[in-house]
């Protein structure tokens, strides 16, 4: 039995013909399954919570890095539950899709179904963040990438600008651009693996997979199943550096840019003064410092194409 999350508000005229189709195959393949539509943000977590609890083990995801991303917080917020039995998979259908991209996934639903249908299991590395909300600790997980400072920004322009825009990739591009020229760096303590820094930072990215903001390669090293993050962290920029670094973001070459630094690490702690909002997999998520971001290598099976095979 499979369970199949779905994101209704994510393309509806397209979304129906996707499941449609999905349902009309799984049907031929006799293949059992309950769809279930979220109706509110973070809905998705709360159900795969409430689906691995009573023992289900199988959940399909139609939609984008944020459904994606709540259920894996479902899955891992869950009580006494054997995660290593549990099965996950995504048909994309979404804005940025960056989690997706990474595996050669894309909207084109009749091949991401043949992968669902034909595709090999593989463990995965999970993020973990733990921070401070008011006097609680709190844990949020993440799949493809976190970030702060202008990540962070840049994802909070996407949300305000959809009303306006509408869900496409440019969006993610739109958004760099007014935030990149209004975001001011803040003071920040780095520590990590392979780098001990503290100064001022316009931007830290984090990432799982190597892909994020609907197809920028920050992070172009980054692979979800090595037990290591990723990550850059950006120096305060003049107007030159700004011009001649945002074409490397696309084409996997901003690491070679003066003003970003990477890291290798499978830990790494952010210290700063109070409030520090960061971005997860597109989600906004509000916190406090100090931040500390850790790897969960190989913690959950996911459906992806044969040639990610183990």
């Amino acid at each position: 039995m499979w369970n199949i999350i779905i994101n209704p508000k994510s393309g509806k005229k397209a979304l129906q013909r996707q499941l449609k189709y999905l349902f009309k195959t799984l049907d031929r393949e006799k293949i059992e399954y309950t769809p279930i539509y979220t109706r509110y943000a973070a809905h998705a977590t709360e159900i795969a919570r409430d689906l691995v609890e009573t023992g289900s083990e199988n959940i399909l995801v139609v939609g984008g890095d944020g459904s994606f991303s709540e259920v894996v917080n479902g899955i891992f917020s869950a009580q006494d539950v054997d995660i290593s039995k549990i099965k996950i998979a995504i048909l994309p259908h979404g804005t940025g899709n960056d989690w997706a991209r990474f595996w050669g996934l894309t909207r084109k639903h009749k091949d991401a179904i043949e992968v669902f249908l034909k595709g090999s299991l593989r463990s995965i590395d999970i993020g973990q963040a733990t921070y401070r909300c008011g006097i609680r600790e709190k844990k949020y997980f993440f799949v493809n990438s976190i970030g702060f400072g202008l990540d962070q920004k840049v994802v909070h322009e996407v949300h305000h600008l959809k009303h306006f825009v509408g869900s496409h990739s440019i969006l993610y591009f739109i958004a760099l651009l007014k935030a990149v020229f209004t975001y001011k760096s803040r003071e920040l303590k780095i520590k990590a693996d392979n780098i001990n820094y503290e100064g001022k930072v316009l931007s830290i990215n984090v990432g799982n997979g190597c892909y994020s903001g609907g197809g920028m390669k920050q992070n172009p090293e980054a692979v979800p199943y090595d037990g290591f993050f990723d990550a850059i962290y950006i120096d305060t920029p003049t107007f030159k550096d700004i011009i001649t670094a945002l074409p490397l973001a696309f084409n996997g070459k901003l690491t070679f840019h003066r003003i970003v630094h990477a890291i290798h690490s499978k830990e790494i702690q952010l210290i700063t003064d109070g409030y520090f909002p960061f971005e997860a997999d597109g989600i906004e998520v509000n916190a406090f410092s100090p931040i500390d971001i850790k790897v969960l290598p190989h913690a959950l099976q996911m459906i992806v194409p044969e040639e990610f095979a183990e």
